[in-house]
């Protein structure tokens, strides 16, 4: 498996959701996140082009489990992503 860097302005970007969604208590909807039809606990939020994040609903609130390149995300595995 080929390992991808997270670029500096999308590492940037994800620190400033997952301080927004985890910290701060606000919702994906105003950072563009989706729920999976198939798996509504699970949001995607886009942090450019060709990254996307990873979030699961818990008891506490959002948690942040992954960044996925636009690949890996299309061919994305929604039961390795229980709360």
């Amino acid at each position: 498996m080929k390992i991808v860097t997270l670029p500096p302005s999308q590492a940037n970007r994800l620190s400033r959701v997952r301080q927004a969604i985890e910290i701060e208590h606000r919702l994906p909807g105003e950072f563009r996140g989706k729920r999976f039809y198939a798996a509504p606990h699970v949001v995607s939020v886009p942090l450019g082009r060709r990254w996307r994040a990873i979030f699961v609903l818990t008891d506490l609130g959002y948690e942040f489990r992954d960044c996925l390149t636009h690949e890996r995300y299309n061919k994305l595995n929604l039961a390795a992503y229980q709360p």
